[in-house]
């Protein structure tokens, strides 16, 4: 099907026309991805005049897409979850404890790094599983159950470690995190990721045509390809000079992996179900704790991914501060990416815009100089305009609806 399974399970009432010209903007979500793409057009080139032309050089946006990419990492499984109602607290914790166990196997036991990481891949699925039991078994809120799980996750790294640094890492490891495709194989691989993304946008919008769903194809295909291409265009020329970092590939194969099984499978039509309307989607047929188990599940996997990665950036397990807050940096990701708390609505790569419009910030003002309390200020007061939007589209939308009823 062309209609994504977002749109066709965000809610199950029947489709009313909105008359609000506000209320349509803000619930448009090709609309919001396009200001959220100018907000953060704007605020590169902010930051390219306040620091002289150094914030959009080659060195310091390649340094930001790695400094972004952790947090891209844990937003991709917030999305899924925030998207059925439930929350994650627990994501920098869990990291932590994963880079401990994949430190303590390589640097104190000399296991093989292959081996470790598969081995800190089934540990952070058995953390997902352990929650989602808790979750759907228990009837425990996901709220507490990885409240508590932030404590203990951490408490068992500290204690396991003694509250010490596991380090260095192995050279092949490390390299997982800052090593760089080289620059020809870099460009190749753009190309053949965007040519791929354009004839399948191509067919979809062609299908879409025949069925009368797209009035005009051709500039229907040119929106939907104009923002990637730039992005080919500018992704091609950072990769001119070192290549791509094997941490954004690592990132973009997740993130599309997600991207498919939450808005091409049956498995995703049934997560955006179950944000729309809980009950709905079990007198409907749908499994929900099952489907929200597994959605624990993936998360879990994305703990051992990251907490690899994140323990390979760094070069070693630091118990005490690893992924420091890094649940509350996933989950603002999602929400200013579109992603929103009541459920039933969210895309893996407005996360991904989300997690480097707030990494921006964070760049240009320490570029600036600027103290880390502006910072957080800063970071703050976006997530809370980005809270704002999504409560007002939904008050506008339901407004808009019970006066049509």
């Amino acid at each position: 099907m062309s209609q994504t399974s977002e749109i066709a399970a965000v809610d199950t009432a029947a489709p009313v026309m909105v008359q609000s010209p506000v209320a349509r903007l803000l619930a448009n979500r090709s609309m919001r991805d396009s200001t959220l793409l100018l907000v953060l057009a704007a605020i590169w080139i902010f930051f390219y005049f306040a620091t002289n032309g150094t914030f959009l050089t080659q060195r310091n946006l390649i340094l930001l897409a790695l400094q972004t990419a952790i947090v891209g990492l844990a937003a991709i499984s917030a999305v899924m979850l925030i998207v059925t109602r439930n929350f994650d607290l627990s994501v920098g914790s869990a990291v932590a404890l994963v880079g401990v166990v994949v430190a303590v196997l390589t640097v104190k036991m000399q296991v093989n790094a292959f081996v470790a990481v598969l081995v800190c891949l089934v540990v952070g699925v058995l953390m997902g599983v352990w929650q989602g039991w808790w979750v759907t078994r228990m009837k425990v809120s996901s709220f507490i159950v990885t409240l508590a799980g932030m404590l203990y996750f951490r408490g068992i790294s500290m204690i396991v470690t003694n509250g010490a640094t596991v380090a260095p890492l192995p050279a092949s490891l490390k390299q997982v995190a800052t090593g760089f495709l080289p620059p020809i194989w870099s460009i190749l691989l753009i190309s053949l990721a965007f040519c791929l993304f354009a004839a399948f946008r191509a067919f979809e919008l062609k299908r879409g045509a025949e069925l009368g769903t797209v009035g005009n194809f051709k500039a229907a295909l040119t929106r939907a390809l104009l923002p990637s291409l730039a992005a080919a265009v500018a992704a091609i020329w950072l990769a001119s000079s070192k290549g791509v970092p094997y941490l954004i590939v690592l990132v973009a194969i997740c993130a599309i992996a997600a991207d498919i099984l939450m808005r091409r499978t049956r498995f995703g039509v049934q997560l955006y179900a179950i944000g729309g309307n809980p009950e709905a989607a079990r007198l409907s047929g749908i499994d929900v704790d099952r489907v929200i188990f597994i959605n624990f599940v993936i998360a879990g996997l994305a703990y051992g991914i990251t907490g690899v990665a994140l323990t390979a950036r760094v070069s070693g397990a630091i118990a005490g501060s690893a992924g420091l807050f890094l649940e509350l940096d996933a989950i603002a990701a999602a929400i200013i990416g579109g992603t929103s708390l009541s459920g039933g609505r969210g895309r893996v790569f407005g996360a991904l815009l989300g997690a480097l419009l707030m990494g921006s910030l964070n760049n240009g003002m320490s570029l600036m100089n600027v103290p880390t309390f502006y910072q957080d200020t800063a970071r703050g007061a976006v997530l809370l305009l980005a809270v704002a939007i999504d409560q007002f589209s939904r008050r506008r939308i339901a407004t808009s609806r019970a006066r049509i009823r």
